[in-house]
């Protein structure tokens, strides 16, 4: 299905090639930043305190840890909304959408930590996600207007942005909770989601104000195309089907899996360890400055030596970071944070790469439908890993969950380097 997009004349004046195209590509990335940087630190900082809240007000590690991964759930099934959002008006709307639809859901946990309801928890936490989803599709905005020479790049500095504030949630949130509190020990859980709500509006208004021409408007207009296709999941097919894109998908989903799947039970483990909330803090922020501080590096490397390369280096690295994990034990922080920063810098490689690759292989008209698609399928199988690491650890322990996770990296570099190997035979063919 197809969906006529409204440019509005946006792409008259900003040819490719043109000075005015770099300048607005430049200023495109550093409003997205502007962006990405206080809703990651809202995310973060809701994500930190929903485990332990969810743990205190039921009792239950796998509630607790549901109650965390309802952010990634909100993340998938905002997907497909906001990307059709944006086929049909631009990525301003979808991405400032998104944001108020966190901010929303920061004030429905907010009022969880007051009332104690568990249920408001969890549906704060899945539009909260919605957040999540607008970040996703942020990484994707800045490579609109893009060229092949600086994609992965361009894609790696939004992505970085987010260190900022991201690194800074879960020991801000912690930090908060650690200094206030009450005789239940969850009124104080209420002070970081007021500022995930604060933090969520300032995206939103940064986004619809500043978000100017729209980037999906001018690269349209680059190529004349006049639609997009509305996403669909029916489009995994298609994508799986090539020979590029397929391994990319493969590897923002695998890499997902064993981040949220390991990060999710993290904070309960080291807490059965009886280890200071504001240790756990620095644990989270360390693991997400894996994530997107190095990420524009990443993107450089992915930009000189080609995505597959990449991915298979960050598959090493998530296979030992969750190794090292799962030999840690729950008093002794060390283990937890070297484990947890090395699982974020082996999903950094592969997102990023994957990211690139993935809006490489398509044309203009049909990018919105694959991105949107690969992200939904990405924190799908995230949301599934983190509902599954709850019953895992009450049913076996965390040093086993992590060992798991450890195995899928490795069968990620597997995969990689069989893609690896077809795509240098063919290459060598071609060039023959």
């Amino acid at each position: 299905m197809v969906q006529s997009l409204s440019a509005g004349g946006e792409g008259a004046t900003y040819l490719p090639g043109t000075p005015e195209r770099d300048e607005l590509a430049r200023r495109t990335i550093r409003v997205l930043q502007l962006g990405v940087i206080p809703s990651g630190l809202a995310m973060t900082a809701s994500f930190s305190a929903s485990t332990l809240l969810a743990d205190q007000m039921t009792g239950s590690e796998t509630k607790a840890s549901l109650a965390a991964v309802c952010l990634s759930i909100g993340g998938t099934l905002a997907g497909i909304p906001l990307a059709a959002l944006m086929a049909r008006h631009g990525r301003r709307a979808g991405l400032a959408a998104g944001y108020m639809t966190g901010a929303i859901g920061a004030t429905l946990a907010l009022l969880s930590a007051f009332a104690g309801r568990y249920s408001v928890l969890v549906l704060g936490m899945v539009l909260i996600g919605t957040g999540q989803a607008a970040n996703l599709a942020s990484r994707y905005a800045g490579a609109d207007l893009a060229t092949d020479e600086n994609r992965a790049r361009s894609i790696s500095l939004v992505l970085w942005a987010s260190t900022v504030g991201s690194v800074l949630g879960p020991t801000v949130a912690l930090g908060l909770k650690s200094l206030f509190t009450d005789t239940e020990g969850l009124s104080g859980f209420a002070l970081p989601y007021a500022l995930a709500l604060g933090l969520f509006v300032l995206a939103a208004v940064n986004i619809s104000r500043r978000l100017r021409p729209d980037p999906l408007h001018i690269v349209a207009a680059d190529t004349g195309s006049k639609s997009v296709q509305l996403p669909s999941l029916a489009e995994a097919g298609r994508v799986l089907a090539h020979p590029v894109a397929s391994i990319a998908l493969i590897a923002m989903m695998l890499s997902q899996a064993v981040m949220v799947g390991v990060m999710t039970v993290s904070p309960i483990h080291m807490s059965q360890g009886d280890q200071n909330p504001l240790i756990i803090g620095i644990m989270l922020s360390l693991h997400i400055s894996g994530m997107f501080a190095f990420s524009p590096y990443v993107g450089w490397l992915v930009d000189r030596i080609g995505g597959q390369m990449v991915i298979l280096a960050g598959a090493g690295a998530l296979a030992l970071g969750a190794e090292i994990a799962s030999n840690a034990h729950a008093a002794h922080a060390g283990g937890h944070l070297w484990g947890l920063f090395l699982v974020g810098i082996g999903w950094s490689c592969c997102v990023v790469a994957a990211s690139s690759l993935l809006t490489a292989s398509f044309p203009v008209e049909r990018r919105v439908s694959v991105q949107a698609t690969a992200d939904v399928l990405m924190t799908a199988l995230g949301a599934a890993a983190g509902v599954g690491s709850g019953l895992a650890v009450e049913h076996r322990d965390y040093a086993d969950l992590a060992h798991w996770g450890a195995l899928v990296g490795l069968a990620l570099g597997v995969v990689a380097t069989v893609a690896l190997v077809r795509h240098l035979r063919v290459t060598r063919r071609i060039t023959l």
